[in-house]
């Protein structure tokens, strides 16, 4: 049995060394701390079956890649790494191998407006993208992600109705100020178009969906939306991608992209750090019992007092913040990650009933558009410290190298 066990081994070596192609070193610099991190490496298409399982290998542990179609030919390889005490690590590619045992994210429709992103069974995050409805203005004003708890039992992010009803999930919106309005008027309810209440017909209307991505390492899509007027000619043309990353258990990884352009001439982007910007907002459980939820903020703020909304000046230009929040008997923590190529200026804000989230001021021209990077690490169970928080922006902010050997 011993002698059958050995030559099976020998013979997995030797398959493994014809099937390799080609090789990666990912560098993430001395005592950088990478847990469970995406990385990628761009190369021809013709380099590598795209059609065949891949698999990477370092250091005797095996994990799954998972090739995107990029345009002019090429691919992207996506993949996760750990590499908990900084440097590099070398990762060899396997195209006959496949080690993914854990399962794919997938998409499923299901309703005409909402699409579902599952990993394996487990349901992760639900697309909800109404169509308009003039008659229905309360329903259908705007798309926005749901987010599920980690393990799948159900959502932890509001929907429709509930407390500020136009707080829905991950979303996304601003006073919009056009022509002389953008700058010469009072910036008043008469002269603004509310995309973030989206009460009178103005709204942020899902278009099409431009991509979609699943696989064993990431799933999310490219959407195109548009934000129009209350005639419903269109200003600002968004095209948002999201995209989820395999975590461990009790963890999710959500990466939110978005392009802003105008589509009739300069607009201003305004409201103010309540009322704009990129947002997450908690279950309505949460707003019914807010006594429950806690802020933790990077080391320049922490000496503020967890249990109380701060909206003052030291909330600029925050790198991250993060929100403990209970539902029923379950806690959660949501870190919010600011990219550093967002715009300087950014006002953070906190409401202990569960919303929180950044805005940027913005003019918004044929040659100033708007882009903005945020990654959510959701995670069951108190927050972590602040260390751990610190590394996994650092990861955020400083992304490995990777060289194609």
């Amino acid at each position: 049995m011993k002698i059958t066990v050995f030559f099976l081994w020998v013979l997995l070596l030797c398959v493994r060394a014809d099937a390799q192609v080609t090789s990666f070193v990912v560098q993430t610099g001395e005592d950088k701390v990478f847990n469970h991190q995406p990385v990628y490496a761009d190369f021809d298409a013709g380099q590598v079956d795209v059609q065949s399982p891949l698999c990477l290998v370092s250091g005797g542990h095996d994990t799954p890649g998972q090739i995107e179609r990029l345009a002019d030919g090429k691919v992207r390889l996506w993949w996760i790494v750990d590499i908990p005490d900084g440097g590099s690590r070398t990762y060899d590619l396997y195209t006959d191998q496949n080690c993914n045992s854990a399962g794919n994210f997938y998409w499923e429709r299901v309703r005409e407006d909402a699409t579902l992103l599952r990993f394996g069974n487990k349901p992760v995050i639900q697309y909800e993208h109404p169509v308009y409805n003039p008659d229905d203005i309360e329903s259908t004003k705007k798309p926005y992600h749901h987010v599920f708890d980690p393990a799948g039992w159900g959502l932890i992010t509001k929907g429709l109705g509930g407390l500020y009803p136009h707080h829905r999930g991950i979303y996304f919106g601003y006073y919009l100020y056009t022509g002389e309005n953008r700058i010469e008027k009072a910036e008043n309810d008469e002269d603004r178009i509310d995309i973030w209440h989206a009460r009178n017909g103005e709204r942020s209307e899902h278009s099409k969906i431009l991509r979609e991505f699943a696989g064993p390492v990431m799933g999310g899509h490219v959407l195109e939306i548009l934000w129009k007027d209350r005639d419903g000619s269109e200003l600002v043309r968004e095209v948002r991608e999201i995209r989820v990353f395999n975590q461990p258990n009790g963890e999710t990884m959500i990466d939110f992209k978005t392009n802003l352009t105008a589509s009739a001439g300069p607009i201003k982007l305004a409201g103010d750090r309540q009322h704009a910007g990129v947002q997450f907002r908690a279950a309505q459980y949460v707003a019914d019992n807010p006594e429950a939820t806690r802020y933790i903020r990077p080391e320049s703020v922490s000496h503020l007092s967890p249990v109380t909304e701060i909206g003052g000046d030291e909330m600029y230009d925050l790198p991250w913040n993060a929100m403990q929040f209970t539902i029923g008997e379950r806690t959660y923590t949501t870190t919010y990650f600011t990219h550093p190529d967002n715009p300087e200026g950014a006002e953070m804000s906190e409401r202990l009933y569960g919303r929180f989230g950044e805005y940027i001021p913005h003019h918004l021209t044929n040659n100033n558009p708007l882009n903005l990077n945020y990654r959510f690490w959701i995670t069951k169970g108190e927050a972590s410290s602040l260390a751990d928080i610190n590394a996994r922006h650092g990861a955020y902010m400083s992304p490995a190298k990777v060289t194609v050997r």
